[in-house]
């Protein structure tokens, strides 16, 4: 999620519907299997969440609703899918080739972290080495001047919500398999840790400016966080205030050192 959280924020937009969409993508991924083949449900599931995210595009890029609203609204309506999918209770999962994605192991080292490996690897070739990559980067930091060179930067900008989307659907398929089942409220503030994640690995939220690696070290980071105070036995509250605090302040520091120079 984090991932895809980078594209949609280095492109100039932002997305809060992801939780919700992990959460329809989840119980899809599972719900579908009494139709047809794990496999094709998970190809259907990611197909679903490129869909949403390129709506979440045009909205911001065509309708021109800013971002953040935006996201808002399709947020409510995607988790209430969710809702309206599951019947409100949990779904299970049976097949035991899905339930490897988020539970097997390739020799010593869990699947779920060679999926996470492989991901990083390829966004951060695509974001630093490809032209999708250097044009998300372009329009972030001056869409208008991206404009003006000829960049067509709607379809650019709808493209990075259809890689949060993805990413957001992936992530849901993971979360599936991992823990067997899925309830409507899964996701829920996985949002926010993502968002949180993208700020403290540097990515600006401005945008046009960010790294999937380092990304990755902010997910790190502020899982230790959460590892830390969960030994010290600090109440899960106090998480969440501390949390945006962190948010706050990485935001704080990009914006005032933005605007200093």
């Amino acid at each position: 999620m984090a991932i895809g959280t980078t594209f949609v924020i280095i492109g100039g937009g932002f997305d809060i519907s992801v939780g919700s969409l992990l959460a329809l993508t989840a119980a899809m991924s599972v719900g579908l299997q009494h139709h047809m083949h794990w496999s094709l449900a998970v190809l259907l599931v990611l197909i679903i969440g490129a869909i949403f995210g390129f709506f979440n595009g045009f909205l911001t890029a065509k309708v021109h609703i800013p971002a953040i609203i935006a996201t808002l609204g399709t947020m409510t309506i995607i988790r209430g899918l969710a809702y309206l999918y599951t019947g409100g209770y949990p779904v299970y999962v049976e097949a035991p080739d899905f339930a490897y994605i988020g539970t097997g192991y390739l020799g010593p080292i869990p699947f779920p972290i060679i999926i996470l490996i492989i991901m990083v690897v390829l966004w951060q070739f695509i974001l630093t080495r490809t032209r999708f990559g250097r044009y998300a980067s372009a329009l972030g930091g001056n869409k208008e001047a991206a404009r003006l060179s000829g960049v067509k930067v709607d379809y650019y900008h709808i493209l990075t919500f259809v890689v949060g989307g993805l990413m957001a659907a992936m992530a849901g398929i993971v979360y599936a398999s991992r823990l067997l089942s899925v309830t409507p409220l899964a996701g829920q503030g996985y949002e926010l840790d993502a968002i949180a994640s993208t700020v403290i690995g540097g990515t600006s939220v401005s945008g046009g400016e960010g790294s999937v690696v380092r990304t990755l070290i902010g997910v790190l980071l502020l899982t230790i966080i959460a590892n830390v105070f969960n030994l010290m036995g600090i109440h899960i509250y106090v998480q969440y205030v501390v949390k945006g605090a962190i948010i706050l302040s990485a935001v704080g520091f990009d914006t005032y050192s933005k605007y200093r120079q």
